[in-house]
């Protein structure tokens, strides 16, 4: 495909009638509007309505448009917009194509390396992320990228626009590094850059920011050595970037490294870094000394009393103490619903300890959780499930499985499946009459491959048509796997019941209908006619401060988040609206992932209930650091208004997740957060 910059002349001049609301809303119907891409595309001749039109472009993800984007590469005021529009359209696939088109990649890629002498010095950082994140299908192509960023941070640049170059290089090696095991390692010169780059100083934001790209870089490629750890990660003063330092220490085979680093960082005055040194003392060490984790058990922060629970499941020589110490944990732990300080938990030790005793000895673990299958609690039941299936107790599992809590069940099923497959079938087949999204999802699963499929398949069918009735975007994840199972053991006698999924509110299980009909009748002859589903709300512009209120019973105390409408008006605007409605009162933050995300927002507190329809990506350059919020997805465009908030810097997320706003003030409120901890209130402040 060759790469032809213009506009088609049909379009000229229509920018006097085009509106900010016009654009957005053809974005947010990904092209497939009355008006098709004619605002986005009209909008670009507006120097108001520019970089929020190229911004659409890219986020539409399709590389055919990727020349009315680069069309604007020379307008410094639109340069970062459109470099970084530019690789977001390359996410995407050509018409026709499978997979990325080797040759359409290396064109843009040349276009790009030609015109690097005449990117603003201000938006080299973005250049070289958009560099790296090009989808190279060859190796030769990555290599090559590697090389124009070691060149492009060779440049003499000065004040802080060398900081933001050199991060960007870094950010850009990082992405390349994660493929390594598809396009191969990075070059020697890269790495040699990179092994500079995590010695960069001075201790200031700017320097970090370079630091700690670098030291991921070094560990996904795997060239993180003893002298790496020594030279730079020793001294680092950045408590992010130490804990980068410790997470790379499994790469290094150097047990005397091992233990001189852990040694150092056991009592570290951060406690993210001392949250990783738990984590990995547990691999390197603790299989042949674990009293430093029984040490970790007086922690101050609960948190890393938490996850030493947890590494006590692990290898260690001190059993019996490791037993007895699990066995007083659960039994202080309490028996009903109690409230928790701020600083203090509640059901969430005796919780953790019920699944590493299962871990560690099955026969006394057995009766602690026969005992705490009726806990008050519904999360402690939820690790009653995760230690039965540890300890491989089917009848705790069995009656687990009709628990009155939907996340209690979806474990079970989860477990029975591990533990007796098919045997249990007929208790996945009334799973599936469930309302809970995941419960229905983890039965339907649990049926692949059942051994007698006229006895499922009814059951399978019924939840298929009574789920589609709710017209629910929300409720893909079930009813895609019930569709595997329909292809799996239907015939042509169930087609009619498919059928009417040809023209769903959701067009990917209109799509997976119309290939499971097309499999049944051996044709290809069904035409999808997806109805519209979206809910547009008038886009916000500007910020909007957040309050959200903890619960006093599940640790108190606030935090404000600023929300920024311009770079996401479609995911703050349904937020917005969410909130004046009250949505988020009484919700809870049902994951919590120390050291990466917590998240929230969801009525059935998991991942798989949330409002509906699905929300689209509104992906930028907007960095995933610490205590910025997202929103989580799972797959492109299926937000359901669930939140979550960075805990670290997490670039692993970055071009993926939309970012919409961030923790401004309360962020100690926010490193306490324990799972089911609960929002009391949400509202927009002044």
């Amino acid at each position: 495909m060759a790469l032809s910059i213009s506009i088609p002349s049909g379009l000229q001049g229509q920018a006097a009638g085009v509106t900010r609301a016009a654009i957005i809303r053809a974005e947010d119907e990904r092209g497939k509007g009355p008006q098709g891409i004619e605002p986005i595309l009209a909008g670009l001749q507006d120097p108001a309505l520019r970089a929020l039109s190229i911004r659409a472009l890219g986020r539409l993800e399709q590389p055919e448009l990727i020349q009315h984007i680069l069309r604007h590469y020379r307008d410094t005021a639109v340069q970062e917009t459109a470099l970084e529009a530019a690789a977001q359209a390359m996410r995407g696939r050509l018409p026709g194509q499978q997979g990325p088109d080797s040759l359409f990649v290396g064109e843009i890629y040349r276009f790009l390396r030609q015109a690097q002498p005449v990117i603003d010095r201000r938006n080299r950082g973005a250049f070289a992320r958009s560099i790296g994140r090009l989808p190279y299908p060859r190796t030769f192509q990555a290599r090559s990228a590697d090389s124009l960023l070691v060149t492009l941070a060779s440049l003499r640049l000065e004040d802080r626009d060398a900081y933001v170059a050199f991060a960007g290089v870094a950010h850009g090696l990082y992405t390349l590094a994660r493929s390594r095991r598809t396009l191969g390692a990075l070059s020697p010169a890269a790495i040699d850059w990179l092994r500079k780059a995590v010695r960069f100083g001075p201790d200031v934001p700017e320097a970090v920011a370079i630091r700690r790209p670098a030291w991921l870089a070094l560990a996904a490629n795997g060239t993180v050595d003893g002298s790496d750890i020594r030279g730079a990660g020793f001294g680092e003063a950045d408590p992010q970037v130490r804990r980068l330092v410790v997470a790379a220490l499994p790469n290094v085979p150097d047990s005397a490294l091992h233990r001189e680093a852990l040694a150092r960082v056991a009592h570290d005055p951060d406690p993210m870094v001392r949250l990783e040194w738990v984590r990995v003392y547990r691999l390197l060490v603790a299989s042949t000394d674990c009293k430093p984790l029984l040490t970790a058990l007086s922690d101050t922060v609960h948190h890393v009393r938490l996850a030493a629970i947890d590494a006590l499941a692990g290898p260690c020589p001190e059993r019996d103490s490791v037993i007895a110490t699990l066995r007083r944990t659960i039994d202080n732990g309490p028996s009903g619903v109690t409230a928790r300080s701020s600083q203090g938990v509640s059901w969430h030790e005796r919780a953790h300890a019920l699944t590493a005793l299962a871990r560690v000895d099955s026969s006394v673990a057995r009766e602690y959780l026969r005992r705490d299958s009726k806990h008050p609690v519904w999360q402690v039941r939820m690790y009653v499930a995760r230690g039965a299936t540890a300890i491989r107790d089917s009848v705790l599992l069995t009656s687990l499985a009709f628990d009155e809590v939907g996340n209690v069940r979806e474990v079970a099923i989860q477990g029975l499946s591990a533990t007796l497959g098919h045997l249990a079938d007929l208790v996945y087949v009334r799973a599936l009459r469930s309302n809970d999204y995941h419960v229905v999802q983890a039965a339907a699963r649990a049926l692949k491959g059942a051994p007698v499929p006229d006895s499922v398949r009814p059951a399978v069918l019924d939840a298929l048509e009574r789920l589609s009735k709710e017209q629910r975007q929300t409720s893909r994840d079930p009813r895609m796997e019930l569709l595997a199972r329909v292809r799996e053991m239907g015939d042509r006698q169930v087609v009619s019941r498919v059928r009417p999924l040809l023209g769903d509110v959701d067009e990917v299980v209109a799509a997976e209908a119309m290939s499971v009909v097309n499999y049944l009748l051996n044709a290809s002859q069904q035409v999808v006619t997806p109805r519209p589903s979206g809910r547009f709300v008038t886009p916000p512009s500007g910020n909007f401060r957040l309050r959200v209120t903890m619960s006093a019973r599940t640790g108190g105390g606030s935090f404000d988040v600023l929300l920024d409408a311009d770079r996401a008006p479609m995911t703050v605007g349904r937020v917005l609206e969410l909130v004046r409605k009250r949505y988020y009162d009484g919700l809870t933050f049902h994951r919590v992932v120390p050291n990466f995300v917590l998240q929230g927002g969801s009525p059935g507190m998991n991942e798989y209930v949330g409002d509906g329809p699905f929300m689209r990506d509104e992906l930028s350059l907007e960095h995933h650091d610490r205590y910025t919020l997202g929103i989580s997805t799972r797959g492109r465009d299926t937000g359901d208004a669930q939140w979550f908030i960075n805990l670290v810097d997490n670039y692993r997320l970055d071009h993926d997740y939309t970012v919409f706003g961030k923790v401004v003030a309360g962020t100690e409120v926010v490193d306490r957060i324990l799972e089911g901890d609960v929002m009391e209130s949400v509202r927009i402040v002044p």
